[in-house]
């Protein structure tokens, strides 16, 4: 089956350089004559020139998939025939992406993720039980969505139809906004259910999302990641798991403008786009991005304390997301 990779990057540069970022390290471990990688933007001007000979561009007019987390309920319209991985733009890629291909494979849609009955102010619903008597379904898929695969064809398209159809009813039913806008997640969710649909097991092996583990090393031009957990924290309720090595790793919430994604990146160009040895991209990035990262870090912690002893707790800042 014809395999494909989607990702969808609109309004803000910022979206953009992510994806961007994201098709750099995918291409650094996957043949894009096997795997397509295709990248929506409304913003076509800000993908390097070096880059846009080696992924699809599929440009839209600017608002034309809506605003907010919306746009990724009509990823199936822009799918191939075959099997499709659906990637957020805050992702990057650790590894050949065939295992995870052949992980899904079967499932008209799928995700990351188990079942649930039951749980208060989780999944971005008030109360999962009421969530499903709302919404006619007999079970909740619980997710991340940093990752969806869904097979080309009519079982897909009813699915995300469905999902899309909830978007004006998304309180109603009982669910939470994420920075004011209606989350995909919830619906996917529902939709998946309401059409049997089964999420698939997280072994470790397909993705992390940065905000469940404590620590994480990671190399993308090494094609290493390991994320973990001490014994000392709860393990969330999203993942099973203390610890995973997976092929994708998402730096949601503030992570993907941190020193550890700075750093990732910096590889990426050295090695991409300006043709450095592995080398001289570790090299670069550890005196730009590593050591003086984990050095601020350091020197946070031993500090803090005494800062907010002497002028209180300092006003949080705005994420770029906003």
């Amino acid at each position: 089956m014809k395999k494909t990779i989607l990702t969808i990057a609109t309004g803000k540069k910022y979206y953009i350089d992510l994806a961007c970022n994201l098709a750099m390290s995918f291409l650094m471990w996957n043949d894009n004559a096997t795997i397509n990688f295709i990248l929506i933007t409304d913003q076509v001007e800000y993908v390097p020139w070096n880059l846009r000979n080696k992924v699809i561009l599929k440009e839209i007019r600017q608002g034309e998939l809506g605003e907010g987390f919306s746009p990724k309920l009509q990823m199936d319209k822009f799918g191939c025939p075959g099997q499709n991985l659906f990637i957020d733009s805050d992702c990057l890629v650790y590894g050949n992406l065939e295992p995870v291909f052949d992980y899904f494979k079967g499932h008209d849609v799928s995700v990351v993720g188990y079942n649930r009955t039951e749980g208060k102010d989780i999944g971005f619903c008030k109360d999962i039980a009421t969530v499903m008597t709302n919404a006619g379904i007999n079970y909740f898929p619980l997710l991340c969505g940093s990752v969806y695969y869904f097979e080309k064809g009519e079982p897909a398209a009813e699915i995300f139809a469905h999902a899309r159809s909830l978007l004006k009813s998304y309180e109603k039913i009982g669910l939470v906004p994420l920075r004011g806008k209606e989350n995909e997640e919830p619906l996917i969710a529902i939709s998946m259910a309401k059409f049997n649909q089964q999420p698939v097991n997280d072994t470790g092996m397909i993705k992390a999302d940065r905000m469940f583990y404590e620590y994480l090393k990671a190399n993308v031009i090494k094609g290493k990641a390991r994320l973990w957990n001490s014994k000392n924290i709860p393990v969330p309720e999203y993942s099973k798991l203390m610890q995973a090595s997976p092929l994708i790793v998402h730096f949601n919430a503030g992570y993907a403008e941190s020193f550890e994604y700075e750093s990732e990146v910096i590889r990426l160009k050295k090695v991409l786009l300006e043709n450095h040895s592995i080398v001289i991209a570790n090299l670069f990035a550890f005196v730009i991005s590593i050591f003086p990262g984990k050095t601020s870090t350091m020197l946070k912690n031993v500090f803090r304390p005494i800062y907010r002893a002497f002028f209180g707790y300092q006003k949080i800042q705005l994420s770029k997301r906003l």
